[in-house]
């Protein structure tokens, strides 16, 4: 999980430093509700790149999700179940993705993206190993303000994958069987809302 969050800082030093080729630096906040390990909340940043003027453009972004849990409002705010548990399962989707504003420079600016992810997966849970995987999203959003400076941007999205569990024998386990895969999947509905720098 450690080279996922730098990926996070290389992207955050990165979009201030390059104002000639991006049209907006965010920062977020995120809620993503999957399919068998139900929600959680996170936080992330992304990048645009705009192709011209045709409205087309990159996207790259960053979300870090800390645990997948049934009531994360309750984690948030009872003191005896944290939000940050001992064991947990991190996610960190990195997209990245073609995007097209339909109204691009104006005060609402709708738009669409869809692309690639990355998903980079670890747990803390003994006993259990997992791989990073990849899949897919869509997306649909605006960005509300002026052509220049802070934005405020919300959208809805989608993602795609599968994540397989590898239970490991631990210490004094008698069992015959090493290895156990289990798959989860993953897709889902998240929620982005934040603010947008522009220029």
């Amino acid at each position: 999980m450690k080279k996922a969050l730098g990926f996070l800082l290389v992207l955050a030093i990165l979009a201030p430093a390059s104002p000639a080729m991006a049209q907006g630096f965010e920062i977020f906040g995120s809620y993503w509700n999957t399919s068998d390990v139900d929600d959680t909340f996170g936080g992330g940043i992304g990048l645009g790149i705009p192709f011209g003027e045709s409205g087309f453009g990159l996207k790259l972004r960053g979300t870090y999700y800390q645990e997948l849990t049934d009531e994360p409002l309750d984690n948030l705010f009872d003191n005896d179940e944290p939000f940050f548990e001992e064991e947990s399962l991190e996610i960190l989707p990195v997209d990245v993705g073609l995007s097209y504003s339909f109204a691009r420079g104006e005060v609402f600016s709708p738009t669409i993206a869809a692309g690639a992810s990355y998903f980079f997966i670890d747990t803390t849970r003994e006993g259990f190993d997992v791989d990073d995987e990849t899949g897919y999203f869509v997306s649909l959003g605006t960005q509300i303000g002026q052509r220049e400076g802070v934005n405020f941007f919300v959208e809805g999205l989608y993602r795609s994958t599968e994540a397989t569990f590898r239970r490991n024998r631990l210490e004094g386990d008698d069992e015959t069987d090493l290895d156990e895969d289990v798959a989860i999947d993953l897709d889902g509905f998240a929620v982005n809302a934040g603010i947008a720098w522009r220029w």
